[in-house]
């Protein structure tokens, strides 16, 4: 029986072939490397699993190394590969939304010829599918989208460069907006939640947060020219009662030739849609 992985910063998250799902908690442990590492061998292994997708957040090789996750400090420099050939398992590892845009083609979307999905939540983060198959670059860290710069010198973003997309674009990227704009410090949930009951400074921030995500994903359209783009992630799904212009800004912000070629939809895999990816890469690796 086959597995995907989702390894957070908070959860490790397991879909199975068979539609299980399983929560691990493991933000206590998120910066303790031993610990940590030592938690993903349980899991992995956990139940026999005949083939594993392993999606991790943060900039991972094609090799299947760790160079860098920003929210998962034990990670940093962890050779996941590895780990499974000393685990007698095998499977793939690659970044998470990467396989989130292969789990949003391979389920939802195989009419698509070229899929671009976006991930929001605390950070933010992209996956592109082409052909069927997933874009990943020539060693593995293609379509960070939310580090490319959308403000020179702007807010500073948790890879600790200034003016990124993710910067606007994120839980915290939402707060400092609003914190900006009413010098009130409100979690993401509560500014969405104070838009909805009719605040003005909230619902500023908002469009504010919008704004920049248009010009994020004209940049990606202009690029990649994609003929579907999914929007998900927590704070996504939070504010969907705010999005529903988002494809008509896009239309009228992109050239014409690429503005007749894509349709934006959101995702409706929830939680799971990240382990739900790196299943659907095992069951394909077979293919």
């Amino acid at each position: 029986m086959k597995k995907g992985i989702d390894v957070g910063g908070s959860f490790i998250k397991v879909l199975w072939e068979d539609g299980r799902q399983e929560k691990f908690y493991v933000r206590d442990i998120s910066q303790d490397k031993k610990a940590f590492v030592e938690r993903l061998r349980e899991v992995l292994r956990e139940g026999n699993p005949t083939k594993v997708g392993v999606a991790v957040a943060g900039f991972t090789s094609l090799e299947g190394v760790v160079y860098r996750s920003p929210n998962i400090p034990a990670l940093d420099g962890v050779d996941i590969k590895k780990i499974l050939l000393e685990e007698g398992l095998s499977g793939l590892v690659l970044n998470d939304v990467s396989a989130g845009a292969f789990g949003e083609w391979y389920y939802d979307h195989r009419e698509s010829k070229n899929l671009l999905f976006v991930a929001i939540g605390t950070g933010l983060g992209a996956g592109f599918v082409s052909e069927g198959k997933v874009f990943l670059g020539s060693c593995g860290s293609s379509l960070e989208l939310g580090h490319h710069i959308v403000e020179k010198d702007g807010e500073l973003c948790s890879c600790g460069r200034r003016g990124c997309l993710e910067a606007y674009c994120s839980s915290y990227g939402l707060e400092r907006i609003y914190r900006k704009l009413s010098e009130k410090s409100l979690r993401d949930y509560q500014v969405v939640l104070r838009a909805k009951e009719g605040d003005q400074r909230a619902k500023k921030a908002i469009e504010v947060f919008k704004d920049y995500l248009t010009i994020g994903l004209m940049n990606a359209i202009h690029i990649l020219n994609p003929d579907r783009v999914v929007l998900g992630g927590g704070l996504v799904e939070h504010l969907k009662e705010f999005m529903d212009d988002m494809e008509s800004r896009l239309k009228q912000a992109v050239e014409i030739l690429p503005s007749q070629c894509f349709k934006l939809d959101f995702s409706k895999c929830g939680e799971f849609c990240i382990a739900r990816g790196a299943l659907a890469l095992a069951l394909m690796d077979d293919r």
